[in-house]
C-alpha cells in the first residue's frame, strides 16, 4: 500500500445547525400552516432535524408504520443515523457508515461492492433486506440486488438513514423480510439548507465532488445537486492481491492472468422541488439519475474483463393534503427506469418500475390513530444476450410483472400507560402469488412519564422468489477466457413458494436520566421454505459438469438481541452497541445463497466539539466471522473485521465553511478478501486510508 500521503485538498464548510423543519415529503402526515412568506410553518406532527441530543428527547421516526411516532413508542426495534453521525464520519458511502448501527452486517467486496443486511443473510443478489429512498422501493427488481454506489443520491444530502431490525412487510411489503433501511434526504424547504461545495480526496487520488444549489420562493423551494464520483482500482491503489475459493485449481484457473476491476467512474444529479398549493395542500415532485462506469468481476467463473456500465433514473410526484386537524392524506407516483451492461451477468437487462400508492390517516377519537392505503406496481422487463455460452439468460426477452397491496395501521391508546399497534398487509404478486403480512405489539410505560416502556410483540414477512431465481438460466461457465470451460448448467424453476418469517419481539427503551438513553431489542424468528440453490456433479465427462437450480428448502431458526446506548453532554456524543446475531438452518449445509449473520457485533460512534470551530470524531465496528452455513466450507466465512475511523475537522471564517482531515480503518493496512457466493475468487482491497475534505458554502 503507498504510504506517501497525497497532498491534501483543503476544505471548508459550515456547521449544520439543526432547526425545525417542513413536512418529510415521503410520509402521509399533515401539512402545516403556511406563513405568509409561503413556508411552511412547524405544527407538533412536523418531523424535526433530529442530532444525538434531540433523539434524546424528542426521537421521531417513520419507517416503523409509515407515521411519525416517537422511537420508543415504535412496535419494532428502529436504529437512526442522524446528518451528523455521516458528516462527521468523512464517510463517502452509505454502506460504510452502515457499519456503525447494531444488526447490521456490512461486507465489502470491492471498492464499489457492498453485502448489507440487517440480522444477516447478506448477499449481493439477496434481497432479504428492503432497501427505500424517503420510502421509495430502491431494490434491483430484476436480480433483487442493491447497488448502493448507483443510486442517485449524496451524503449530504441525507437527513438520517433509519434502519428497522425485523420483518417489516407489514408496512412495506414483500422483501422486508429481516428488516427496513430507510434513507431520508432533506427537504428543500429546510431553512438552514444552503449552497454547498464540497470535494473530498484520498492518497490514492479517488475523488468524491458533490455541489448544490437550493432556492425558496413565497410558494416554492427545490434543491439541484449534483456530483463526480472517480476511485482507482484495487490494484492501483496497492491492494488487489487475488485469492482463491479452491486453491487447487489455480493452475485451472490460470490466476496470473487475473486482476483487480473494480474502479468505478460516476456522475450523479438529484434534485427536489416543493409547491405549496394552499394552506392544507403541498405538491412534491423530482427527478435524480445516475450513470456509471466500472470494471466486471468474476461470478461463478465467468470472467471477461469486459467493463460494464449503468444507468438509472429515478423521478416521483407526491401531493399531500390536511383534511382537518386529524385527517391527512397523500397520493404519491413514483418511477424507476434502469439500464445495466453487466458483461460478466447478461450483457444488456432494462427495468421499469412504476408505483402508484396512496395513504390516509386518521383519528376516530383522541386515543386511536389509523392509518389505511395501497399500492399498484408494474414492471417492465427486457434483457439482451451477446453470448450464448456464460451468460445468465433469461426464458423471455420481455416480461411485464405487477404488484398489489393494501395495508392498514391501527394504534390504540387503551390506557394512559397501555398501547396497542397492529399492523396488516395484504399483497398480490403476479410472479408468484398471494402472501400476507402482519404484526402486533403492546407497548407498556413504568411510569407516569413514558421514559421506561417494555415491548412485546409478534410480527410475520415474507420474500418473494423474484425474475431471477425463476426464469434465469446459463450453461457452458468459463473459469478464464483462456482456459478450457468448466461447464455448469443453471435451471429455471417457476414453482417456487415465497419465503416465510415469523418473529416473536421483547423490548424495553429507558431515558434513565437526561443525557443517557438505553434501548435492549430481544427476537427469535422462524424462518420457513428458504430458496437456496440446489446442485449435481456429473464426472463421466472430460470435465465436471455441474448442474445447479433453485428450491425451497427447509427453514432456520434465528436469535438475538441487540442493545444501544446513547449519552450527550454539553460537546460529546456518544453511541455504544452490542449486538449478538444467531442463524441456524435445519439442514446444516444448507446452501440459501447468502452468509449468516456475524454472531457478535459491537461499536461506537463518538463525536466531541473541543471548542466552537473544532470537532473530532471517531467511529468503530467489531464483527466476527461471518459464515456461509452451519459447516464451514473452504470459502465459507468472512473472517473477523475491526474498523476504526477518525476524523478532525475545523470550521473557518464566519462557519462559512469547514476542513476536515482524517483516516479510514486505522487497524487494516488492507482488507482481506470476501467472496461473495457466486464467486470462486476474490482480492484485497484497499484499509488504511488517509483523506481530506473541502466544503463551503455559497
Amino acid at each position: 500500500m503507498p504510504t506517501q500521503f497525497i497532498q491534501t485538498n483543503r476544505f471548508i464548510r459550515n456547521l449544520l445547525r439543526y432547526a425545525l423543519v417542513a413536512l418529510l415529503y415521503f410520509t402521509g402526515t399533515a401539512v402545516g400552516n403556511v406563513e405568509d412568506n409561503g413556508t411552511p410553518s412547524l405544527t407538533p406532527d412536523t418531523l424535526f432535524d433530529l442530532s444525538l441530543e434531540q433523539l434524546m428527547d424528542i426521537p421521531v421516526i417513520v419507517s416503523a408504520s409509515r407515521t411519525e411516532q416517537k422511537i420508543s413508542h415504535s412496535a419494532v426495534p428502529v436504529s437512526i443515523l442522524t446528518d451528523k453521525d455521516f458528516h462527521y464520519s468523512g464517510v463517502t458511502s452509505i454502506p460504510e457508515m452502515l457499519r456503525f448501527v447494531p444488526g447490521v452486517d456490512v461486507r465489502r467486496l470491492d471498492r464499489f461492492r457492498y453485502n448489507v443486511g440487517v440480522r444477516g443473510m447478506i448477499g449481493q443478489y439477496s434481497d432479504r433486506t428492503l432497501v427505500l429512498i424517503n420510502g421509495r422501493a430502491a431494490l434491483d427488481p430484476v436480480f433483487g440486488t442493491t447497488d448502493w454506489m448507483l443510486m442517485p443520491v449524496f451524503i449530504e444530502d441525507i437527513e438520517r438513514v433509519e434502519v428497522v431490525r425485523g420483518p417489516g412487510g407489514a408496512v412495506w411489503g414483500a422483501n422486508a423480510y429481516n428488516g427496513v433501511i430507510n434513507i431520508i434526504t432533506k427537504s428543500p424547504a429546510r431553512p438552514d439548507l444552503n449552497n454547498l461545495f464540497s470535494t473530498t480526496i484520498n492518497e490514492y487520488g479517488d475523488s468524491f465532488t458533490h455541489i448544490r444549489v437550493v432556492g425558496r420562493t413565497d410558494r416554492w423551494a427545490w434543491r439541484v445537486s449534483a456530483g463526480y464520483e472517480d476511485s482507482e482500482s484495487s490494484d492501483a491503489a496497492g491492494a488487489g492481491r487475488m485469492a482463491s475459493a479452491f486453491p487447487e485449481m489455480n493452475s485451472v484457473i490460470g490466476f496470473e492472468h487475473f486482476r483487480a476491476r473494480d474502479f468505478f467512474r460516476s456522475w450523479k444529479f438529484d434534485t427536489e422541488a416543493d409547491y405549496t398549493l394552499s394552506e392544507s395542500s403541498l405538491l412534491r415532485f423530482g427527478i435524480g439519475h445516475s450513470s456509471a462506469r466500472f470494471g466486471d468481476r468474476e461470478l461463478a467463473g465467468y470472467y471477461l474483463m469486459r467493463n460494464a456500465s449503468a444507468e438509472t433514473t429515478r423521478l416521483f410526484a407526491r401531493l399531500e393534503h390536511q383534511i382537518d386537524q386529524d385527517t391527512s392524506a397523500h397520493l404519491q407516483w413514483f418511477g424507476n427506469y434502469a439500464v445495466r451492461r453487466l458483461p460478466h451477468i447478461t450483457s444488456r437487462y432494462d427495468y421499469y418500475e412504476n408505483d402508484l400508492e396512496g395513504q390516509i390517516n386518521f383519528k376516530p377519537h383522541d386515543d386511536h390513530a389509523i392509518s389505511v392505503g395501497g399500492n399498484l406496481r408494474w414492471n417492465r422487463v427486457t434483457s439482451r444476450n451477446d453470448e450464448e455460452i456464460g451468460e445468465i439468460h433469461f426464458r423471455k426477452s420481455t416480461y411485464n410483472e405487477y404488484w398489489a397491496g393494501i395495508f392498514a395501521v391501527d394504534h390504540w391508546t387503551l390506557t394512559d400507560r397501555l398501547s396497542l399497534e397492529t399492523q396488516a398487509r395484504l399483497d398480490r404478486y403476479s410472479g408468484t402469488h398471494s402472501d400476507w403480512s402482519a404484526r402486533s405489539a403492546l407497548l407498556y410505560a413504568l411510569d407516569d412519564h413514558d421514559n421506561h416502556i417494555v415491548r412485546l410483540g409478534a410480527s410475520r414477512g415474507y420474500r418473494t422468489a423474484g425474475l431471477m431465481v425463476r426464469q434465469t438460466y446459463s450453461s457452458g461457465f468459463s473459469l478464464a477466457p483462456s482456459f478450457p470451460p468448466m461447464y455448469s448448467y443453471l435451471l429455471p424453476q417457476e414453482t417456487l413458494k415465497n419465503e416465510s418469517a415469523y418473529a416473536l419481539e421483547a423490548g424495553y427503551t429507558g431515558q434513565l436520566s437526561e443525557r443517557l438513553t438505553l434501548r435492549v431489542d430481544t427476537y427469535y424468528q422462524r424462518m420457513e421454505h428458504l430458496i437456496g440453490a440446489r446442485t449435481t456433479a456429473d464426472y463421466s465427462y472430460d470435465v465436471p459438469v455441474y448442474t445447479s437450480w433453485f428450491e425451497n428448502q427447509r427453514g432456520a431458526n434465528a436469535y438475538g438481541a441487540e442493545t444501544e446506548l446513547t449519552y450527550s453532554l454539553d460537546r460529546t456524543d456518544l453511541t455504544a452497541w452490542y449486538a449478538y446475531n444467531e442463524l441456524h438452518t435445519d439442514d446444516k449445509n444448507a446452501d440459501i445463497r447468502a452468509y449468516h449473520p456475524s454472531r457478535h457485533k459491537a461499536g461506537f460512534r463518538v463525536r466531541y466539539a473541543m471548542d466552537d470551530h473544532w470537532t473530532a470524531a471517531a467511529n468503530y465496528c467489531y464483527n466476527n466471522v461471518i459464515p456461509v452455513n452451519d459447516i464451514v466450507g473452504p470459502f465459507g466465512q468472512a473472517e473477523t473485521y475491526n474498523q476504526l475511523d477518525l476524523t478532525l475537522s475545523r470550521t473557518l471564517g464566519q462557519n462559512a465553511g469547514e476542513v476536515m482531515v482524517g483516516v479510514s480503518d486505522v487497524f487494516n493496512e488492507t482488507r482481506g478478501p470476501v467472496w461473495d457466493i457466486t464467486t470462486f475468487t476474490s482480492y484485497e482491497t484497499p484499509g488504511r486510508t488517509f483523506f481530506a475534505r473541502l466544503q463551503f458554502y455559497f
